[in-house]
């Protein structure tokens, strides 16, 4: 079956004229990540690929959205699918349903039955903090975050620019119910050093100690913090959240057919095992291997999140954010 894809993705990719052998992808994964999907891509393919890479899906997403009178990229790639799905119910995404993604190791969940987005990796967030400055009990737990310790030095990217950011504040409304969640999140903005506008930079922050705690996903922390050396303990708190990291057409491209072939491309095993391996990142393919060093899924506990509540009130609690905490 993955033989029949990449058949599939190649003839997809060969189709494509010589004035439009390029695509343009915004992405909101990492640059070590995004280039060696890329050029596993363009290898594949022959079809070139300029990228702009920026760790802050809502970023990307608004700038999509202030481009849809002239769109100027073909690919929204990364970014949990609560970015993607606003920007289908606006109009600014193109319908296709991926015939890779018909693959049985490749859940239903992970493609909308619309078309506009198909999930391709999975990630989990997470608390983390670092060893050399805590002092006391490790947090375990989302209300551990409130200890009046962390006064002043906890870190997470913002709910207006990233999808991490979202996801949580959204986790507390599950966790807690809307009332108690905003009363929740007040108290822990008062510890708040700061809320990075991209999620990288929060895992910079603690890793060289000018934060002790922070929230960001699990993958990153482990990539960009642990894998290099720096001095940071992690933990998958009980009711936790996960992310379907997506990928979609940006509707009106320049290049809607090379943009349908790196779709295909994406739901096949390479990309999904780049991304594992490099980004840590879990695979929606179940025959993709877990990423090295991480938990298995099945040992996290999950909030009941609904994601289809979440898209549908994102803007409310985004202007809620800004209107009440205002950082």
């Amino acid at each position: 079956i993955l033989g029949l894809a990449l058949v599939l993705l190649v003839g997809l990719g060969s189709g494509v004229t010589a004035q439009q052998r390029k695509i343009v992808i915004y992405s909101a994964l990492d640059s070590e990540v995004t280039t060696r999907v890329v050029n596993a891509f363009t290898q594949r393919t022959g079809i070139a690929t300029e990228v702009l890479t920026l760790a802050a899906a809502g970023t990307l997403a608004t700038r999509i959205t202030v481009e849809r009178a002239r769109p100027q990229a073909d690919i929204f790639m990364g970014g949990s699918i609560d970015f993607h799905a606003p920007l289908a119910r606006d109009g600014l995404l193109l319908a296709y349903k991926s015939p890779a993604a018909s693959d049985p190791a490749i859940g239903k969940e992970f493609v909308d039955p619309n078309g506009f987005w198909h999930g391709w990796y999975i990630g989990a967030l997470s608390i983390f903090y670092n060893q050399e400055r805590l002092t006391g009990r490790a947090p375990a737990t989302w209300d551990d975050l409130l200890d009046p310790r962390f006064r002043g030095q906890f870190v997470m990217p913002s709910p207006v620019t990233t999808g991490g950011g979202f996801i949580f504040v959204a986790t507390q409304i599950f966790r807690l119910g809307e009332d108690r969640a905003w009363q929740w999140l007040k108290q822990l903005a008062a510890n708040a050093q700061q809320f990075t506008p991209t999620a990288p930079a929060g895992i910079a922050l603690v890793s060289r100690g000018e934060a002790i705690v922070g929230m960001n996903w699990g993958h990153d922390v482990q990539a960009q913090a642990r894998n290099q050396g720096f001095p940071v303990g992690l933990v998958f708190p009980p009711d936790t959240a996960t992310e379907i990291g997506g990928v979609s057409i940006i509707k009106g491209g320049p290049n809607p057919d090379g943009a349908k072939a790196f779709v295909n491309f994406l739901m096949t095993r390479v990309p999904q095992d780049i991304n594992a391996q490099f980004g840590l990142r879990y695979a929606v393919r179940t025959d993709s291997p877990k990423p090295m060093g991480m938990p298995d899924r099945s040992t996290m506990k999950f909030v009941k999140y609904d994601r289809a509540w979440a898209i549908e009130n994102q803007v409310r609690i985004r202007q809620r954010w800004q209107t009440e905490i205002g950082r």
